[in-house]
């Protein structure tokens, strides 16, 4: 199979893929896909709905029922901008537990790779290299320490006007990272093939030139 005009850049939570994913695009004049608000909208709707996401079949129904868009920044959910809901602690701990459900998976990667045709694409997640675009032209994994991760959460929180102890963002993170990493669908991982960096001790600048110069 050919390769596809699509650069991926998964890794961890809290690790700058969203930062890095965005400008990345903007500079080459790709379309940014955020995979993570995909899931964190499936359970933004599964949490309104009163579905438990445990239930495969509930999911399912809810899933076929689902229309899913993007405006710029904004994420839509049957027409409804949910951007600033899917953007709490509950949606984290909750998008990564659908994301361990095979119906939800199955129909966000189709979802995803039907988008990926256009081509010109920067996919950011968890899985975009090993699972959803194998055959992308470039592939990046960013990761960070969890200590970094956490410092930059809780600055970012403040900046935003919470206060959360520092020790509870660690807790969540490591929570987060143990989940995704053992999940027996799709598990984060590097793909054998793409870059690896380390932005514990990089700036945002430092990553993106980096990701461009191996592009």
């Amino acid at each position: 199979m050919d390769r596809l005009n699509i650069i991926t850049i998964d890794g961890p939570a809290g690790a700058g893929k969203s930062t890095v994913s965005k400008e990345l695009a903007r500079r080459l004049g790709y379309t940014y896909l955020d995979t993570g608000a995909m899931y964190r909208a499936v359970a933004w709707a599964a949490r309104q709905k009163g579905v438990d996401v445990g239930d495969e079949k509930a999911l399912s129904e809810l899933c076929n029922d689902l229309k899913l868009g993007f405006q710029g920044d904004r994420v839509l959910v049957n027409g409804e901008d949910v951007s600033s809901f899917i953007r709490t602690p509950e949606m984290d701990g909750l998008s990564s537990a659908v994301s361990r459900v095979a119906v939800v998976r199955e129909y966000l990667t189709g979802m995803q790779r039907e988008l990926g045709r256009q081509g010109r694409l920067v996919a950011e997640g968890r899985d975009m290299g090993t699972v959803v675009f194998p055959q992308a032209a470039h592939k990046f994994f960013l990761t960070a320490s969890a200590g970094e991760r956490a410092k930059r959460r809780k600055m970012q929180m403040e900046n935003q006007g919470e206060e959360v102890a520092y020790e509870e963002i660690l807790a969540q993170i490591e929570a987060r990272d143990l989940a995704d990493s053992t999940r027996a669908i799709a598990p984060l991982q590097a793909s054998p093939d793409c870059i690896i960096i380390d932005s514990s001790d990089l700036t945002v600048e430092d990553v993106l030139e980096k990701v461009v110069t191996e592009i």
